[in-house]
């Protein structure tokens, strides 16, 4: 290589570090003090609060009247007349229905079928002149305020129910609106075939809103803790069999702490240990940091 080809490439090598002295603190301005740079990491927080927890063992149920009672004729015949409509009001002793007799060499008269409660006439199980025997269901007459909400529960589930216990329930009919009843019966054997035993909760009935063959969505209260340490279920982490959270101290560092936890709700988690009222643990963004790391907070 001649000498005028070495000069010229030693200047433009010495053009390019001048530039590259210039250039480089004015984009990274740690780098002219030998530091580098350390960037946030931005989070959401929430605080943890004292709440009341409640665990709930969800089902479903038939909504029925608290006493039932089914009609039968005493005599066989045809159903000939219904003095009572499905809904109407009766009384004790009051005649819901009479039978067209089917005795011939009788003469003819009537016979009565009385309902044996009061109650509300729910259904019937027989159109006008369909034959009918002393064996055959005329009709149902209900006590339907109260009603009992007859629901299932697993043996699995049956050891955690008690007789007293608390339950909230909803219907389709009456959208946003709870309605609330106790348990007051247990089945004392299992269905063999299920697995499962009747449970009844009895349940006030304002307005007779509730009528016998309704679906009913049913919460009953296992156990009810006033002031549990509360935490969103999306700051929560696991780690193999332990918990975990990232807690931003005044600072603004992010520390790990194990937490064991109780009740699990949908929005929410009790926390048993591990952390304090007015903690703020971070609900989106822990995915992305290691303990002791600097974080931002922003907003939700």
């Amino acid at each position: 290589m001649s000498l005028k080809k070495k000069i010229f490439l030693g200047v433009l090598v010495l053009m390019a570090a001048l530039l590259l002295f210039k250039i480089v603190p004015h984009f990274f301005p740690d780098a002219k003090n030998g530091k580098k740079s350390v960037e946030a990491v931005p989070v959401t927080v929430a605080e943890v609060k004292k709440v009341l927890i409640e665990e709930e063992l969800q089902l479903t149920g038939d909504i029925r009247g608290l006493n039932e009672a089914r009609l039968y004729p005493k005599v066989s015949g045809r159903l000939l007349r219904r003095i009572k409509d499905a809904g109407d009001i009766v009384a004790k002793g009051e005649v819901v229905a009479l039978i067209d007799r089917d005795e011939p060499a009788l003469k003819f008269q009537a016979a009565e079928v009385t309902s044996p409660l009061d109650g509300v006439l729910t259904r019937y199980f027989l159109d006008l002149g369909q034959n009918v025997t002393p064996a055959t269901p005329v009709c149902e007459v209900a006590v339907i305020a109260p009603v009992k909400i007859v629901v299932r529960v697993t043996e699995r589930d049956f050891p955690r129910v008690r007789i007293g216990m608390k339950a909230r329930f909803t219907c389709d009919p009456y959208p946003g609106e709870t309605f609330k009843g106790r348990i007051t019966k247990m089945s004392n054997a299992m269905d063999e075939a299920s697995r499962s035993a009747d449970v009844e909760i009895e349940a006030a009935n304002p307005g007779n809103k509730l009528k016998p063959g309704m679906f009913a969505n049913v919460n009953i209260i296992i156990r009810s803790k006033p002031e549990a340490l509360s935490i969103p279920r999306d700051s929560l982490a696991a780690t193999g069999e332990t918990n975990h959270v990232f807690v931003v101290d005044a600072s603004g560092v992010a520390r790990k702490k194990d937490v064991k936890i109780g009740i699990i709700r949908e929005a929410d988690v009790e926390v048993l240990s591990g952390l304090s009222a007015g903690d703020k643990v971070v609900t989106l963004g822990w995915y992305n940091l290691t303990d002791g790391a600097l974080v931002s907070v922003v907003e939700k």
